[in-house]
């Protein structure tokens, strides 16, 4: 079975780090088969979700919070509470156009993801707590939990992590990847890879891991552009 090469991996993510790459390599190499990514088409659906939460430099991710108030009023919170927008969005300067106020994040967090997800309301602080991380960007009190199950799964000789009392650990190598090969297989994806690589296919995987996410379109020019590169 053809093992990835960090090499390869680097004309996919040109700006990480050699060593990382090799670290990322390694990591998943532990249990191609296990992990499902076994095949090319596994790997280049995986990697092509992967970047767009990694970026380039192939590096976890924290969710960041930090919007707009026009764009809080999206989220059911703030639809119904349009003030608190307002003074928890940035603020722009109307000539320059540059921030010159962040967003509140930990509150818009509080607020956006309190009582869903398996949250506490707002004032539990869980919605800031349990914020997305990881190259899947698990989301959620209850997919934290999820997690905890599925990492014993996968990772049976390293189980004494609890993603619950401690979440920040999934913005961190390995945890971040692993986190990802966790809800990769745990939400069936390696069979939806095996479907295609047609546009659709990409859709279908990206549906999965955040069906009202605007990059849909990105996530597919990730697949054209990572598949030709890997063997």
């Amino acid at each position: 079975m053809q093992k990835i090469d960090w090499v390869e991996l680097k004309k996919a993510f040109p700006a990480a780090d050699d060593k990382h790459l090799q670290d990322i390599a390694d990591e998943l190499n532990r249990d191609l088969v296990k992990y499902g990514l076994d095949t090319r088409l596994r790997r280049a659906h995986f990697f092509a979700q992967v970047r767009e939460e990694g970026g380039p430099e192939l590096k976890g991710q924290v969710e960041s919070l930090n919007y707009s108030p026009v764009a809080l009023k999206q989220f059911s919170y703030y639809k119904k509470h349009p003030a608190e927008a307002i003074t928890d969005g940035y603020d722009k300067d109307p000539k320059t156009k540059k921030i010159i106020r962040r967003a509140d994040e930990q509150a818009i967090a509080n607020k956006a993801y309190g009582g869903r997800l398996g949250n506490g309301g707002p004032s539990t602080g869980d919605g800031w707590r349990y914020r997305g991380r990881g190259f899947m960007q698990v989301t959620g009190k209850d997919n934290y939990t999820s997690l905890n199950n599925s990492y014993k799964k996968y990772y049976d000789f390293d189980t004494a992590h609890d993603f619950v009392v401690h979440p920040e650990l999934l913005g961190q190598f390995p945890y971040d990847i692993r986190s990802a090969v966790c809800f990769w297989n745990s939400h069936g994806l390696p069979k939806l890879a095996d479907a295609g690589s047609k546009p659709a296919n990409v859709d279908a995987i990206t549906a999965v891991i955040n069906k009202n996410t605007p990059t849909y379109d990105k996530r597919r020019a990730n697949f054209a552009a990572i598949f030709p590169l890997l063997t």
